[in-house]
């Protein structure tokens, strides 16, 4: 578990804080679309804005991995993790008021999700931190209201805050949820 913490940590500054990486990995609509640089559709996730932007990421990903690494394997995580990374990005991509966009926060809604829903299905404690964690998402999700604008300019961190990320990511979350319930009922 503390290798995927670490992973997750290690990537995303390297990212952030190597200038090639960080010019190269962002997420710039124009780029991907006119010139076809692709990569940024998998990249975006772990470039930051700032050292603050990391540490806030990386903090929110460590908490999410650790209280649903009760339930899940790494492996399992860091996929839906990247699942959902990238659905954010492919979301984006239509809409045209996001020009561009870095960090892990529509990745981890998906994952705060879909940690949810699996801690839902654990007895105990861990049932409780299910519904809790699903619940915010949700609620978080539904206050955001990224339907009426995709994008707030938030003074604290003076950038843009991409609210459409955290809805698409949530619901990137819930579609890992429910394929891999299929999955594994189909198998039974």
């Amino acid at each position: 578990m503390m290798a995927t913490v670490a992973g997750v940590a290690l990537l995303s500054a390297l990212f952030t804080f190597v200038p090639w990486l960080h010019a190269h990995g962002l997420y710039m609509r124009d780029a991907v679309r006119v010139d076809g640089q692709w990569w940024r559709i998998v990249t975006a996730m772990w470039v930051h804005l700032s050292w603050k932007h990391w540490l806030v990421d990386v903090a929110a990903a460590t908490g999410l991995l650790l209280l649903t690494g009760r339930e899940a394997r790494p492996r399992d995580m860091l996929a839906v993790l990247v699942i959902c990374g990238v659905v954010a990005q492919i979301a984006m991509l239509r809409i045209a008021s996001i020009g561009w966009y870095g960090g892990l926060s529509g990745a981890l809604h998906g994952l705060a999700l879909w940690g949810g829903l699996r801690l839902l299905q654990a007895p105990g404690l861990s049932r409780v931190i299910g519904v809790v964690m699903c619940v915010a998402v949700l609620v978080k999700v539904w206050t955001e209201q990224s339907w009426l604008a995709a994008i707030v300019f938030d003074p604290s961190w003076n950038f843009g805050i991409v609210r459409a990320a955290h809805a698409a990511g949530a619901v990137a979350g819930l579609a890992c949820w429910v394929l891999q319930e299929w999955w594994s009922n189909r198998r039974r």
